[in-house]
């Protein structure tokens, strides 16, 4: 009779382990915490109103694969260049380049997304800003994940 009791036991911390690693999301405890900080050393920068330069590498529109510099003032994306060519994105185009919170949600939102494997997020040491952000999708998932690469904070004057 023990050895059924052990049996079930087992079986219990297996079921239990299984629970928790399908439950399991992309960013760990600690990546968590390092989320929590690079937003608040964001939201404390000295200036509300900025550019950033930022691309893409997904399976999106050209244009979003170009080096671009975004400006956004109060909040909303207010102008795009992109930096080869000195010409402006079409308005249409814009939604292609989110803010720096913006790119905080989807990270946050990333966290509990079934169909990502992993996310990599790399922070600017100094203002917080998520410089590399890597959505790594499961291998079953087509045309799935992308990454973003923003750099060269600084106020929009």
């Amino acid at each position: 009779m023990a050895h059924l009791g052990l049996s079930k036991e087992l079986a219990l911390v297996g079921l239990v382990a299984a629970s928790l690693t399908a439950c399991e999301s992309p960013l760990s405890p600690a990546e968590l915490l390092a989320l929590g900080q690079a937003e608040a050393r964001w939201a404390a920068r000295p200036f509300p109103d900025y550019a950033i330069e930022m691309r893409q590498a997904c399976f999106c529109p050209a244009v979003a694969s170009q080096w671009a510099r975004v400006e956004v003032v109060a909040g909303n994306v207010s102008r795009v260049v992109v930096l080869e060519t000195g010409v402006d994105v079409p308005l249409a185009e814009r939604p292609f380049f989110p803010t720096v919170e913006q790119v905080f949600n989807y990270i946050r939102a990333a966290n509990s997304d079934d169909g990502l494997k992993d996310l990599v997020v790399q922070f600017d040491r100094a203002l917080g800003f998520p410089a590399y952000v890597s959505f790594v999708s499961k291998p079953d998932i087509l045309d799935g994940g992308g990454t973003y690469y923003l750099r060269n904070a600084r106020p929009v004057l």
